[in-house]
């Protein structure tokens, strides 16, 4: 019997879903993925994702493996899914990968993109796809914070307070930067990985400091190890896209 490895990419509009990960009686991408990828296979397959989003948050690139031993063709696999699965959930590419092909253990860094608007009145269209900012931002401050939060740093700052896991909290941030068009702004962040809500933190205190309510020094302050504040605010979900997933040794 063949056993393939399956690595499927996907995007997701996360309005509808209650996160990535499977939840008792809640909608969620897995728990549509592996019912698609079942009514394919006739079989009950575990699928292993590249990373979780939280509700509300949206995917560009996600990448998803599998084992099967259902015989067809790896690359014609996402047409397979494609009628099996939900309007919000598009399955792009699939391919075979190596038998120890890992989604989660094999990505080498993600970036994600945070989209603000900075229009006066939003259309309500875009109310689950971006955030709304009025307020004057200060871009020259915007970069100096980026530049403040790239490399290694302990980012127990930038997590979900109700998190009482003890966990490493050291995170490095290989990229950061941000990109004007007209009344969009988009914050871009690169890493190996990041901590719960980290990323809406970043964003949401880069904002703070861009509007003039704290200072660099204020910014600095939140990597001090006597730092006993959380950064804040953070912004809502809907504004938050996992961008691309860069994988290393990835061999078919």
């Amino acid at each position: 019997m063949t056993i393939q490895n399956i690595l499927l990419k996907i995007q997701y509009d996360g309005s509808l879903f209650e996160g990535f990960q499977i939840q008792k009686n809640k909608r969620t991408v897995q728990k549509e993925l592996e019912d698609a990828i079942r009514k394919v296979t006739g079989e009950e397959n575990r699928i292993i994702a590249s990373g979780r989003t939280d509700s509300g948050v949206h995917a560009n690139e996600m990448y998803i493996n599998f084992l099967t031993a259902k015989i067809i063709r790896a690359d014609k696999f996402h047409f397979h899914l494609k009628k099996y699965l939900p309007d919000d959930i598009l399955a792009l590419e699939s391919k075979k990968v190596d038998k120890n092909f890992h989604a989660r253990f094999s990505v080498k860094t993600k970036t994600y993109k945070y989209v603000i608007s900075l229009d006066k009145i939003l259309h309500p269209i875009y109310r689950n796809y971006m955030e709304q900012i009025t307020y004057k931002l200060d871009f020259d401050k915007l970069k100096q914070g980026m530049e403040i939060l790239k490399g290694e740093h302990d980012f127990k700052a930038f997590m979900l307070s109700e998190k009482n896991d003890i966990i490493n909290t050291i995170r490095k941030i290989d990229d950061c930067y941000f990109v004007l068009n007209e009344n969009r702004l988009y914050l871009y962040f690169k890493a190996e990985s990041f901590l719960h809500n980290q990323v809406r933190i970043m964003a949401g205190s880069l904002i703070e400091l861009s509007r003039g309510k704290i200072s660099l020094d204020d910014f600095k302050y939140y990597f001090n190890k006597n730092n006993t504040r959380r950064a804040n605010p953070t912004l809502k979900a809907g504004g938050l896209y996992l961008d691309s997933i860069d994988y290393s040794n990835l061999k078919s």
